[in-house]
């Protein structure tokens, strides 16, 4: 072997050896870009779903105000009736909106359950407007508590689904050596 193809061989090395580590480097730097990219599509997807939470959230508690208002007033004006009638609405449009949204059945069956609770309130205000029902009595009573017992089962629901069965974990602030 002469010493020009002693070089050509070693340039053809060197140059295949580049061109390896440059694929491996090219394929891990792909990797990492996938890897971040899924990562920021759970977060975006998380976010998301978190906003569309505190909306029924939202219209959930606003919903619960207003018939416990009604629950306990002596006696029940018509605007009073049709705020529960317009906030069951609210309620009812945003678990519709979420159905569309959401395949985690826990979290549909949680807000179903929720929606069927407060449509029994939302008729029991509006009957006791009609037929004159006495404010407080028994049923609403049982009414409210069973709603109560969905608000708890759509809180749970939401957060399992959000944060996978675990409580989020909040920042602590360190302790020094000051603290008491």
């Amino acid at each position: 072997m002469t010493e020009t193809q002693a070089a050509l061989y070693a340039a053809a090395v060197g140059a295949l050896s580049a061109l390896v580590v440059g694929c491996i480097a090219g394929w891990a730097a792909l990797r990492q870009v996938a890897k971040t990219a899924e990562a920021q599509r759970k977060q975006a997807d998380r976010q998301l779903r978190s906003e569309d939470y505190a909306n029924f959230v939202r219209a959930m508690f606003r919903f619960r105000a207003s018939v416990g208002h009604a629950a306990e007033a002596a006696q029940l004006s018509a605007d009073l009736a049709n705020e529960v009638r317009a906030l069951y609405g609210d309620l009812a449009n945003v678990a519709a909106t979420l159905s569309m949204r959401i395949a985690a059945d826990p979290v549909m069956d949680a807000m179903m359950g929720l929606v069927n609770c407060a449509y029994a309130l939302h008729s029991r205000v509006t009957d006791r407007r009609q037929l004159y029902l006495p404010s407080r009595d028994v049923a609403m009573d049982r009414l409210l508590e069973q709603f109560e017992g969905a608000e708890l089962a759509v809180r749970i629901a939401f957060r399992d689904d959000l944060w996978g069965g675990k409580p989020p974990r909040h920042s602590r602030p360190t302790r020094t050596s000051t603290d008491p």
